[in-house]
């Protein structure tokens, strides 16, 4: 009996040791990349007008730190190479989300970052605003990437020869996969802004999700679930404090459809 009850307890203690070390690596290492609306939390994601801060207040972690840079477009351009020192808040052509995902692969390979088990990339803004400085941008329309099964015929070629909205998609997240096998990655398309008008915006949404559906990854259509009307916001800065950026209120509404969405795909990490 004695010998029994000794097994019973060792195997107790073994399960518990088990679970608990199963609890521990729930919450995932994750790396965000984006534009200003994400930049403005910082690199430690703790602004209160940038939508991670409040998404962490719904999502556990493990660690989190962003790569976003304010200006950032998706799109690269003819001018476009390997540059992850420079630091500008403004469009310019190593502004890209390229360029963010190779400092998180550089950091990863640093040891300063952990290998992330979740991506999310909320960016696409600029490519709407200011599509006149990237008048390829949009060449391959929703339909045509919402049709690609094959994207390998990107996969040599370098930043500056990737020059649609969608093919910059597609190269960035074979990058990523490549780097991060295990890494479940979500894109987020752009809320609306005064700047760009409505159907623009929405384009540029339906490139990125009919890119995504494509990749076999996940995506969130922001701009149809976000609180930021264009007409309203011209009217009365309520979401924003300037038609695009969000103050606070809009980057606490973002925060949660980010967090309720990804927390809805019930990841396993």
């Amino acid at each position: 009996m004695k010998h029994i009850l000794i097994m019973l307890l060792a195997s107790f203690a073994t399960c518990c040791a088990v679970s608990s070390s199963t609890d521990s690596v729930q919450d995932p290492h994750v790396a965000i990349l984006g534009d200003s609306n994400t930049w403005m939390g910082g690199d430690d994601c703790s602004g209160n007008e940038a939508w991670p801060k409040w998404f962490l207040q719904l999502y556990p972690t493990a660690s989190c730190r962003s790569y976003a840079r304010s200006g950032a477009t998706w799109t690269n351009t003819p001018r476009t190479v390997l540059n992850t020192a420079e630091d500008t808040a403004l469009l310019a052509d190593n502004n890209v989300i390229y360029n963010q995902v190779q400092r998180l692969i550089e950091a990863h390979k640093a040891g300063s970052q952990p290998s992330p088990q979740l991506i999310i990339i909320a960016a696409g803004v600029n490519d709407a605003w200011f599509n006149d400085m990237r008048p390829e941008a949009f060449t391959l329309s929703p339909q045509d990437a919402s049709s690609k099964r094959d994207w390998s015929y990107l996969y040599d070629r370098t930043p500056d020869q990737v020059l649609t909205l969608a093919e910059s998609i597609a190269y960035d997240c074979h990058l990523l996969q490549q780097a991060f096998h295990e890494a479940s990655i979500v894109l987020v398309t752009p809320a609306h802004s005064i700047e760009v008008k409505p159907q623009v915006i929405n384009m540029v949404g339906d490139i990125i999700t009919a890119t995504a559906k494509s990749l076999r990854i996940h995506s969130l259509n922001l701009g149809l679930m976000s609180p930021i009307n264009h007409y309203d916001e011209k009217k009365h800065f309520t979401y924003t404090s300037d038609g695009t950026h969000t103050n606070a209120l809009g980057a606490q509404a973002h925060g949660k459809i980010i967090a309720e969405y990804i927390t809805s795909l019930h990841l396993t990490h």
